[in-house]
């Protein structure tokens, strides 16, 4: 998840690390907060791997500040990453596809409705299980399992709800 952040901030404008984290606790606060433990490392591999240019400038008082920005093949990749597989992990599930669908803006139009459609179906599919699991008389699940469970669930169709309606 750390990766989308990373490139969605990019996406606006080249950064040092400092502002992609201030970024994206800006924009995606609510979902995930990254530390710089986290984002530093990560933005040094997106930088081994062609995804991120560096422009190192000093200061007049002899400075270094190192700037960021997304290359063309970055671009590609932070596509392919919005497009991926979801995590099977319940508990980290809607925070990917909230997280995702708040960095949609930067996919290409072309890209945004098939975007739509990955997420629908993903939902749905995490509805179903959820609900076969709430529903499954041998698993056991007490009374408030089953609430918080039926929770996720009305979280889940919140969410294909705000998508369908979503002008992409």
């Amino acid at each position: 998840m750390s990766e989308i952040c990373i490139l969605y901030c990019l996406t606006k404008r080249e950064m040092t690390i400092y502002s992609v984290k201030k970024h994206i606790s800006e924009y995606f606060g609510a979902f995930t907060n990254p530390s710089h433990g986290t984002i530093h490392p990560c933005m040094k591999k997106l930088l081994g791997y062609g995804f991120l240019n560096v422009n190192d400038i000093l200061s007049e008082g002899g400075k270094k500040s190192s700037y960021y920005s997304i290359t063309d093949k970055g671009r590609k990749y932070f596509a392919d990453l919005m497009m991926s597989n979801f995590s099977e992990n319940p508990s980290v599930f809607l925070g990917e596809i909230n997280t995702r669908i708040a960095a949609m803006g930067a996919l290409p139009n072309k890209d945004k409705e098939d975007f739509r459609q990955h997420c629908l179906h993903a939902l749905e599919l995490y509805e179903v299980s959820t609900n076969n699991l709430i529903n499954d008389e041998y698993t056991g699940l007490d009374d408030f399992q089953k609430a918080t469970a039926k929770l996720s669930v009305e979280n889940t169709k919140a969410i294909a709800n705000f998508l369908t309606y979503l002008k992409v």
